[in-house]
């Protein structure tokens, strides 16, 4: 089976600092900043246009004040101030200072377009808390273009995994790469089960695996056995072959 062309990661761009700030409003707290698409018991999503971002963070949406809105996410308040209590706002703001790049990116392509906007997804259960960011909107700068579904963010605080097991008769591979505006590229087959899945789909099934597993503190040993489990995969493979890439441009690389 050929292997998966390998990608470079995206990485957001550092912007100088030319702020525009904006006054303060009064009434912030009695107002909803930011649109609930969905809500239940574990899981909202809130969409917020540059004019949101403007009320949320107190800067223009700007490429030139990437850098500074951005600052802004990772502050609690920004998200009390959009509705979140306390203990959510401060998982939000955690999630935007360990998803650097990946925000950077997305407020960068936001501030080109006129029309796109921050998707946030806060997904909680009995055992862990998720906050996934994206953009929402039309992919052109101008008044014309084509409406764009709401993008699936990353869940997980890496830029790109790669694996690639061989056995004897089957492969198991797969990619997840993240893209400057915090979507993901993903693939994923399994020769054994016979399934070969893209996109979404594959996303999810890859973000299943490492979920609640921080790769950069575990060993080889450890990462293998989570993928094994995980895909219950036996331990007679030929070869095993891992490449994981960070937000801060570290890399973890092996092949047993």
């Amino acid at each position: 089976m050929n292997k998966f062309v390998k990608v470079a990661a995206a990485t957001g761009v550092a912007l100088s600092l030319g702020l525009t700030t904006i006054a303060p409003t009064t009434s912030l707290a009695a107002e909803q900043i930011g649109n609930i698409t969905y809500q239940d018991s574990y899981k909202t999503i809130q969409q917020f246009t540059k004019a949101d971002l403007a009320k949320l963070t107190g800067v223009e949406v700007t490429t030139a004040n990437v850098n500074a809105v951005y600052n802004q996410l990772k502050v609690n308040k920004t998200w009390t101030k959009a509705g979140f209590k306390a203990a959510e706002a401060k998982q939000i703001a955690a999630s935007a200072t360990a998803y650097t790049q990946q925000l950077k990116g997305i407020l960068t392509d936001i501030a080109k377009s006129s029309n796109k906007g921050l998707h946030l997804a806060y997904i909680t259960t009995p055992y862990t808390t998720q906050v996934n960011f994206g953009t929402f909107g039309s992919s052109s700068s101008g008044s014309t273009g084509t409406d764009t579904p709401a993008v699936t963010p990353a869940a997980l605080s890496v830029t790109k995994i790669e694996v690639q097991i061989e056995y004897k008769k089957q492969d198991v591979e797969f990619q997840y790469e993240v893209k400057s505006n915090g979507t993901v590229k993903a693939k994923f087959e399994n020769e054994f089960t016979k399934e070969k899945l893209e996109g979404a789909a594959a996303q999810a099934k890859i973000e299943a695996i490492f979920a609640n597993f921080d790769i950069q503190k575990k060993s080889q040993t450890q990462i293998v056995n989570q993928v094994l489990t995980k895909l219950n995969l036996g331990k007679d493979y030929k070869e095993f072959e891992f490449e994981a890439k960070f937000s801060n441009n570290s890399k973890l690389e092996f092949e047993i």
